[in-house]
């Protein structure tokens, strides 16, 4: 609903939105899996099966049956469920009262809605049906061949908003001020009250200073806020596979003589990652700034067109990010510790077996067993900031051939960094002092800058011609070298991804008249040289590039 109350105008809706989404895959019931491989009949499936010693590279030569493929076969499926209900209201009045450079300009609202989440698991991954081996008699939570066990979560919240806006112009041009041509003020706040974590209320405030016609500066100060979400709330504790390695037995590997160096280690070890919600989560919280200018020259004749510079400065600090320790850090913990007669208590060995002892035999090192569990948890971190500096050339230009326009846009990183967490700092400490050995690999995020998703530079341009009906548009992305940190060097150094830059062009139509009026057809084509994603250790970055080469489209738009 809209309307007007008084001088106010006043804009009201209600909202419910639902989407739903079932995944199904092909799967092997392990319970059916082991009641086939007992069978003492034909129907019993062959684990060794699945070559042919003629032809090795080609397919079976004894395939099981498929009523035997199908007793242990069935569809496992994930049914997922997310609902939002909202309704709100808001009021505006561009001219509340006469200032002396203009008319002040408020906005109010409130909102309030309701957000849930269902993430239901396949029973036989969830819980509800498990896997007892018959021989061992061990359970084990998931009764799908090679897929761990991840319970079914779910989660709701209520919550309340409310904001308020004030335009304030300060100067205006008749006011005649030297060097003020027109200054112009936004304050603005926001509150929120969560039904799991509590209430939060933050600020902005934001200015634009005209020194003369065609020349302005402008900056903003503002804080701001992301609540964790409904699955990292509630998440019931969910395990997954992981591989590194043990660090504690590298030590021992280096003391015993059997390595000549510590980075020589090849202690690679598989475990479980056991990761649980918290619901002591609180948001995200974020205190930014920018300041900027913009240049139009007016000396420009009007024939050349308009020309348009704006260069901003950007910055961005995070408190409480939400994330992990991680098993590398806390592997890397678990082995300085043990060097100090105890343990880290999140990473999970089997006892120690005699197998494990001779091991140890020598090194001055207590015997532990292998790694069969890490337990994480979702939680606040460190303090993370980001800067940068955004560049922007706009030029249009009419001509008697059509008009011209031309756009370039270039983003900086200068500063991408997070503070180090007490945890993980006591862990370079002791690398630095020694007590551990200066290889162990640690995670260093004080520059982040050029890590995987993060380019030094991000640049594009366009240029789009129109004459009459017709319109010819070029576009040109371009993404700076970064460094795969998954794939090192025998030094230890990062391999370099290349920058990359891709090209789209496309072609237009637009009818005029009678029913067809404003009718747009469009041909184009994206990626034009068909250039690939580098190539990174684990595939490609698909934070920065999307794997699909030249491929044509044609869109048809009628504006009404």
């Amino acid at each position: 609903m809209k309307g007007k109350i008084g001088s106010f105008d006043f804009d009201s809706a209600l909202l419910y939105s639902v989407a739903e989404a079932t995944d199904t895959s092909d799967a092997i019931n392990m319970t059916a899996l082991q009641r086939s491989l007992a069978l003492s009949t034909p129907d019993a499936y062959n684990p060794f099966s699945g070559g042919c010693s003629a032809t090795p590279s080609i397919g079976d030569c004894s395939p099981a049956s498929q009523s035997t493929i199908d007793a242990i076969r069935f569809r496992l499926k994930r049914k997922d469920r997310t609902t939002l209900t909202l309704g709100d209201f808001k009021l505006s009045n561009a001219n509340l009262i006469a200032l002396p450079a203009g008319g002040l300009g408020i906005a109010l609202g409130v909102e309030a809605r309701h957000e849930s989440q269902e993430d239901i698991r396949d029973p036989n991954l969830n819980g509800s049906i498990t896997f007892t081996d018959a021989v061992t008699g061990d359970r084990n939570i998931s009764n799908v061949a090679a897929v761990s066990p991840t319970p079914s979560t779910k989660g709701s919240r209520n919550v309340f908003s409310a904001f308020g806006e004030l335009a304030i112009p300060v100067v205006s041009p008749e006011m005649g001020i030297p060097l003020v041509r027109r200054i112009d003020v936004q304050l603005a706040g926001r509150y929120e009250h969560y039904s799991d974590f509590g209430d939060v209320a933050k600020p902005k405030i934001a200015a634009a200073w005209d020194l003369v016609n065609g020349v302005r500066l402008r900056g903003s100060y503002s804080k701001g806020f992301r609540a964790p979400n409904l699955e990292q709330v509630n998440t019931v504790q969910y395990s997954r596979l992981g591989s590194n390695t043990d660090y504690y037995r590298c030590e021992a590997d280096l003391r015993a003589g059997r390595i000549a160096t510590y980075s020589a280690c090849a202690r690679g070890i598989s475990y479980s990652i056991f990761v649980s919600g918290n619901q002591d989560l609180k948001p995200e919280n974020s205190t930014s700034y920018s300041l900027g200018t913009v240049l139009e020259p007016k000396f420009l004749p009007r024939r050349f067109g308009k020309l348009t510079l704006t260069a901003d400065f950007w910055s961005i600090k995070q408190v409480g990010i939400v994330g992990q320790f991680g098993p590398q850090n806390a592997l890397v913990l678990d082995y300085l510790l043990r060097l100090q007669g105890s343990s880290n208590p999140n990473v999970v060995r089997a006892a120690a077996t005699a197998d494990d002892t001779p091991l140890f035999t020598g090194t001055g090192l207590a015997p532990a067993g292998a790694v069969t569990q890490i337990n994480d948890q979702f939680t606040n971190l460190l303090p993370q900031t980001v800067q940068g500096v955004d560049l922007a050339l706009i030029y249009n230009v009419r001509t008697p051939i059509g008009k011209f326009d031309f756009n370039v846009n270039g983003a900086r990183l200068t500063k991408f960094s997070r503070d180090t967490p007490p945890g993980v700092q006591a862990l370079f400490d002791a690398r630095a002092a020694g007590q551990i050995n200066a290889a162990t690999p640690l995670t260093d995020a004080t520059n982040l800058i050029k890590d995987r998703g993060r380019p030094k530079w991000r640049v594009t341009g366009s240029l789009t011609w129109s004459l009459s009906q017709f319109q010819l548009g070029a576009f040109a992305n371009y993404i700076s070298p970064v460094n795969d940190t998954n794939f090192l060097d025998t030094q230890g150094n990062p391999f370099m991804v290349e920058g990359t830059t891709t090209f789209n062009l496309y072609a237009q139509y637009r009818l005029k008249g009678g029913a067809v009026n404003d009718t747009r057809f469009r041909v184009g084509a994206r990626n034009i040289f068909d250039k690939q994603p580098p190539i990174t250790a684990d595939g490609y970055l698909g934070s920065l590039y999307v794997p699909y080469g030249r491929y044509w489209y044609l869109s048809i738009g009628k504006r009404f």
